[in-house]
């Protein structure tokens, strides 16, 4: 009650002891076991199970009783301490009136029939949870390691959905340092979101992991039902509540404040709603905090910061030098390295380091595989090469990891061909499909991303030259770490309406670089966002605020400004994507839908007319 927890509808039970748990912690390591006396949590309930030859008419728990408890909730959590058929009666009728069911999975090891797991919305195991439960299925097969340490990502995502061939809806497998992956399901159609665990501050450290899932569910809860913030945010926020939550002894003691988790999840995932303007310009700053603000990082093309040396007062002579006049871009919030273009001259630890001075976060590491490879990376027909290119793009995974972000893109100026005739078109394929899978085993906890270009001077026909190509090809690597990046400028190259190529990918749209340009054919411009088309750069900003559980990923500007001022234009740059992003929100939506019903172009063009002038 201190803590403002309402108890008014616990109950004591008069002819059973209170349950009780020990809870066993190896002292060096801060892991634990436990043992759970069910007591009064598991023979109080009288009245609850309508089976029950013993529950008299008077004494039967009725829809209308449960009503008064579920009146006003957004979430209920569940655990398993309690007999199933409590958890059913709970499930069943907050299904009907509208509330969220989760279901921790922690407590008796018993089955979970197929009807109780329809009617949780979110069933949260950890690692040896999901395998208890798979087994009691009659399914063979275990992921390795009860704390998750050694899980293959991809057998867990294996096991949660054989839960939802069986009933279970998304599935929240928790994998301790390892972090987290969500199984999602709608209308039959599954989704994979990893989540990597939070960095704990080099003063803390693992004393005590009682609690610690208990916390993470009840964070992920919080965040997910009351707060309404996307999946990954409250998949990060979980993760923040649950990291804080080992570094004490007990239980009820060792739950963070909130204060803390925000800031252990800013510091290990980046600012995450606003990006603050470094400076007192106020044409650069968000004006409240409201849901119509745009929430995520920018990032903006390291290499420009060598354009126009003549408006920078210092040298600009290696990347540190460039990083530091990033540094300088009101409103960004992190850098994109090249690999290994950008780590040459220094080493990993290095380059986190000059993000660190600057205040920035590392975005993503992006391959630029060098002019060795200009016969094709992945595609090269010397196999020795081709390994090269496979262990160089793992490099770029470890550099991530070094750098504390989780995302590699992988764009190759090489993989393709000039001439009919000149490649066999099913073994480049096979060959792209073969070495990204092999990537992305290695390293799961990693996002890689393909950015497909239709033509360049070094290739004049990519192996995947389009949208369309590009999400066939990640569907055949068929890793849940596998996703696209989008340029506006390739998708413009190629043909494409950038909005419609955003919706198509959806969730496995792990990036998106914003630019703009004239289209000339196989041209390149790398102009400022929407300075061209900016009815598609609206457009393609809505299709971004429409993906299922909300884009994940930072926006990053690739443009050349050669003849314009880099921090200027990135600053630019930022401010219009604020503008824009403001504006699909204002976006009446019964209209558009009418507009969309019908197919109504004037009612279209005077809709973005409408909001681009507010």
């Amino acid at each position: 009650t201190d803590a403002d927890v309402d108890v008014a509808a616990c109950g004591t039970c008069h002819d059973a002891p209170s349950g009780r748990g020990y809870v066993f912690l190896q002292e060096h390591s801060g892991k634990v076991s436990a043992v759970v006396l069910g007591g009064s949590n598991v023979e109080g309930w009288k009245g609850w199970d309508n089976e029950q030859e013993s529950s008299s008419e008077a004494s039967a728990i009725t829809d209308q009783y449960l009503d008064t408890l579920l009146v006003g909730k957004l979430c209920v959590l569940l655990q398993r301490e309690v007999p199933e058929y409590v958890n059913y009666r709970i499930a069943k009728r907050a299904r009907e009136v509208g509330v969220v069911v989760m279901q921790d999975v922690g407590g008796e090891d018993r089955p979970m029939d197929e009807e109780m797991m329809s009617l949780c919305d979110y069933i949260i195991p950890n690692a040896s949870e999901l395998n208890r439960l798979c087994q009691s299925l009659g399914e063979g097969g275990v992921v390795e390691g009860d704390d998750g340490q050694e899980a293959n990502i991809n057998e867990v995502v294996e096991r949660a959905k054989l839960l939802q061939e069986h009933g279970a809806n998304n599935v929240l497998v928790t994998l301790g340092e390892r972090g987290s992956v969500l199984v999602t399901k709608d209308a039959d159609k599954s989704e994979v979101i990893i989540q990597e665990s939070c960095r704990l501050p080099s003063h803390l450290s693992v004393v005590d992991e009682t609690g610690a899932g208990d916390c993470f569910r009840a964070a992920f809860a919080v965040a997910f039902a009351a707060e309404r913030r996307s999946i990954r945010e409250a998949m990060q926020i979980a993760s923040a509540a649950g990291a804080l939550a080992v570094t004490r002894k007990g239980a009820v003691p060792s739950m963070p404040e909130r204060p803390d988790v925000d800031a252990l999840r800013r510091s290990s995932f980046g600012s995450p709603p606003l990006s603050i303007p470094r400076g007192g310009d106020e044409r650069s700053s968000d004006q409240g905090h409201g849901d119509d603000e745009c929430p995520h990082l920018f990032g903006s093309r390291l290499n420009s910061m060598k354009d126009r040396s003549d408006l920078h007062d210092g040298e600009l002579n290696d990347v540190r030098h460039w990083v530091q006049r990033q540094g300088k871009i009101r409103g960004l919030g992190c850098i994109d390295y090249n690999h290994p273009q950008h780590f040459h001259t220094w080493t990993n630890a290095e380059a986190k380091a000059a993000l660190d001075e600057v205040g920035l976060v590392a975005g993503a590491v992006c391959l630029r595989y060098p002019s060795k490879f200009a016969r094709g990376a992945m595609n090269h027909p010397d196999a020795n090469l081709r390994r090269e290119a496979i262990d160089l793009t793992k490099e770029a995974a470890q550099t991530a990891k070094d750098l504390g972000c989780n995302e590699v893109v992988v764009w190759s100026a090489y993989d393709g061909y000039d001439y009919p005739f000149q490649v066999n078109y099913h073994d480049k394929w096979k060959q792209l499909v073969d070495a990204f899978q092999e990537i992305c085993d290695a390293y799961p906890d990693i996002k890689f991303s393909l950015e497909f270009k239709p033509s360049d001077e070094n290739t004049r026909f990519f192996t995947v030259p389009s949208t369309g190509a590009a999400l066939l090809l990640v569907k055949e690597i068929d890793r849940p770490n596998m996703g696209l990046t989008l340029d506006m400028g390739h998708m413009l190259m190629a043909g494409e309406n950038p909005g419609q190529s955003i919706a198509m990918v959806g969730e496995k749209l792990f990036g998106i670089q914003l630019n703009d340009g004239y289209t000339r054919l196989a041209a390149e411009d790398g102009m400022m966002f929407g300075s061209v088309h900016p009815s598609m750069a609206l457009e393609a900003i809505y299709q971004l605020q429409q993906i299922k559980g909300g884009f994940q990923g930072h926006l990053y500007f690739d443009t050349f400004p050669q003849r314009t001022d880099p921090v200027k234009e990135a600053e630019f740059n930022i401010q219009r994507v604020k503008d824009f992003w403001r504006a699909a929100k204002r976006m009446d939506r019964r209209s558009l839908l009418q507009i969309m019903d019908q197919h109504d172009a004037i009612g279209a063009l005077n809709l973005i007319d409408d909001v681009l002038r507010r």
